[in-house]
């Protein structure tokens, strides 16, 4: 029977028939579940992803371990470099995803070898290999010849030494170039020395260079695009195939959700936080909350911001109410806040803009642990936040639970904190910004958890 293209491909040869942009969930798609583990691969062909990318280390014993770092420190509960491990090692080794990844998940998930993950999608999903040490290429090749998979994956390396194996075998390789210069060699050139894919950052490679790759003939693969913004500002007719962390938010093909899922108790699409050299996304606390922490000296380093975008409910009309219950743990000061934050586009926020973070333009509701509710309009980039309005109220007693609603019309900027017995609430008029916004929770010197989280 004919490869059907409206259905997930199996093979490399399916894949390139699919419509571009291809989508490749990097790591399986490790904003959603602990990267480079069978239960994110899982994941990600449960969800239609279109390919699934993974790294491959060569173990002294000659066997592959799924991991990205040279070091297994990060990720799991055994230390040392990665390269430097025995197969008998690793299978004594346990991935302990709830102390790095979410406190939901469990410290006992199994350590894949190369050979696992073969074994688990069984050629149902085209494989980007990431070879990651020397050898590694030819002992991907190997693998992947013995289970007669050679049809289902691309070789991928940052050089060409480890793509030789697979050249030789005819199997398709991608070459990892982070800037597009391409020191020692030209894209005509990589072409014509049998590699068809060049893997390019948008971040560092100028637009021409993504267009020239491709007017040459080469198959351009872009990472790690993780935003919706980032993917609309690419040049789409020069790429292939896009690699992201979180695939099925970047590319906005899932409708728009009105409430939270935190009850799943752990990250869902388009939870994406402050990175500034982190990937802090808050924690999650039964039945149905989800939390930030920046108290005592936690993210001093970012005068103690924290924020994660709620993708998901994005992006927001022009008229709408958002509602949310929260509790405020711990406060530092009595002008310690958590936050919701509107921005235009699913852009990163950072409160923080001394130390190279970006306020990004739209709306920032403060709800002090004083009790003093504050509403600020950003203007993007370093500049200063404008003061709307503000209110006070009676001080937040820690462990108890408010509400607020926050009520955004065409003029208007409404944003009540309720109680049984002392509401507080401010209006501001302000129409600078209005359709297209996304919602980010926040904590500045709190810690703090959020539940009942919808828009209407």
């Amino acid at each position: 029977m004919p490869f059907d293209p409206t259905y997930p491909a199996a093979t490399w040869a399916e894949l390139a028939d699919l419509s571009a942009p291809r989508w490749i969930a990097h790591r399986g798609g490790r904003f959603m579940a602990p990267e480079n583990t069978v239960e994110a691969l899982r994941m990600a062909a449960e969800l239609g992803i279109d390919a699934i990318e993974i790294d491959v280390y060569l173990l002294q014993d000659g066997g592959l371990i799924v991991s990205h770092d040279s070091t297994v420190t990060r990720t799991s509960n055994l230390t040392g470099p990665t390269g430097g491990l025995t197969t008998p090692a690793v299978l004594r080794g346990r991935v302990d995803a709830g102390n790095w990844f979410c406190g939901s998940w469990p410290n006992d998930l199994h350590i894949p070898l190369f050979t696992d993950v073969l074994a688990e999608l069984g050629g149902m999903v085209p494989l980007v290999v990431h070879c990651n040490n020397a050898g590694s290429g030819a002992a991907a090749v190997a693998a992947v010849q013995r289970h007669e998979r050679a049809d289902s994956v691309l070789i991928m390396a940052w050089n060409e030494t480890e793509l030789a194996a697979a050249r030789a075998a005819g199997i398709p390789t991608i070459l990892l170039d982070e800037d597009g210069a391409l020191n020692g060699q030209t894209y005509a050139g990589l072409l014509a020395a049998g590699t068809e894919y060049i893997g390019l950052n948008p971040a560092l490679t100028p637009v021409a260079s993504i267009e020239a790759a491709a007017a040459v003939g080469l198959k351009v693969i872009v990472y790690t695009v993780n935003r919706r913004s980032d993917f609309a500002a690419l040049p789409l007719d020069s790429v292939w195939a896009v690699i992201s962390d979180d695939p099925w938010h970047a590319k906005a093909t899932e409708p728009m959700r009105t409430r939270d899922i935190f009850s799943a108790q752990t990250y869902f699409h388009g939870m994406l936080g402050l990175v500034d050299g982190k990937e802090d996304r808050g924690f999650f606390q039964a039945p149905a909350w989800f939390g930030l922490d920046t108290s005592g000296t936690r993210h001093a380093d970012n005068l103690g911001y924290l924020g994660v975008m709620q993708g998901y409910l994005g992006p927001l009309p022009s008229v709408f109410t958002v509602d949310f219950d929260f509790v405020l743990d711990v406060a530092d000061s009595a002008g310690a806040s958590l936050q919701l934050a509107l921005t235009t586009g699913d852009v990163e926020y950072d409160d923080d803009v001394t130390t190279g973070g970006v306020r990004a333009a739209g709306y920032n509701i403060l709800v002090r642990s004083n009790g003093a509710v504050d509403v600020f309009k950003t203007h993007g980039g370093t500049t200063a936040a404008t003061k709307l309005g503000g209110t006070t109220g009676a001080a937040l007693v820690p462990g108890t639970t408010y509400h607020l609603r926050v009520q955004v019309t065409a003029g208007q900027i409404t944003a009540t904190r309720t109680t049984v017995s002392n509401p507080a609430s401010v209006t501001v008029t302000d129409a600078t910004y209005r359709g297209g916004m996304y919602p980010h929770l926040g904590v500045r010197d709190v810690k703090a958890r959020w539940s009942n989280l919808a828009v209407s």
